[in-house]
């Protein structure tokens, strides 16, 4: 099946060298609608004075809503800084991997909520989709939905774009968590 060309989709870039800024800049003028949120980082330098820095949540990954040959566009105008995730059709010729708008919102709940303990990971990993799925039904992760996985002995909530990357979180109480059947 293939795609129309004009329609619009969820995308990601996997960036190079620290080289976020330019791009979401690029993003910004243009009106594209994307994900690339930043934190705030606190930190003593030689104990003389607190310096903040803006530090990306996700350093290596931007996603973007735009048709597939607008994706395909600016990733030869960004050479070398970008890469857009690719994956096989049924053709099984390679086309930019469309992301689903579920997924991107999920995401996006858990990324930018402000929690501690958050751990991202570059690549997705399929063995921690086994077992029961689980939603978030209060705090401040309301809506995420994702797997409660174990990982260096604690149990955390895993989210992922499949064959993208992923999430994990802190601790969630088991009264916040509802079983999906």
């Amino acid at each position: 099946m293939i795609q129309a060309d004009n329609e619009e989709s969820w995308y990601a870039f996997k960036i190079f060298f620290g080289k976020g800024k330019p791009i979401k800049a690029y993003f910004v003028a243009k009106g594209i609608e994307h994900i690339y949120d930043v934190k705030q980082a606190y930190w003593d330098k030689n104990k003389k004075k607190r310096l903040v820095k803006e530090v990306p949540i996700m350093p290596s990954l931007i996603l973007f809503r735009t048709t597939r040959i607008e994706a395909e566009e600016m990733e030869r105008m960004f050479l070398n800084k970008v890469m857009l995730y690719r994956g096989k059709n049924s053709e099984n010729l390679k086309e930019p991997s469309k992301i689903s708008e579920r997924e991107v919102k999920i995401f996006n709940i858990v990324a930018t909520s402000g929690v501690e303990g958050l751990d991202f990971y570059d690549e997705y990993n399929p063995k921690f989709t086994r077992g029961d799925k689980f939603r978030v039904i209060e705090g401040p992760l309301k809506g995420a939905e994702g797997y409660v996985v174990r990982i260096k002995k604690d149990h955390k909530l895993y989210v992922s774009i499949k064959g993208l990357c992923a999430v994990t979180t802190g601790y969630i109480p088991k009264a916040y968590l509802q079983k999906i059947e």
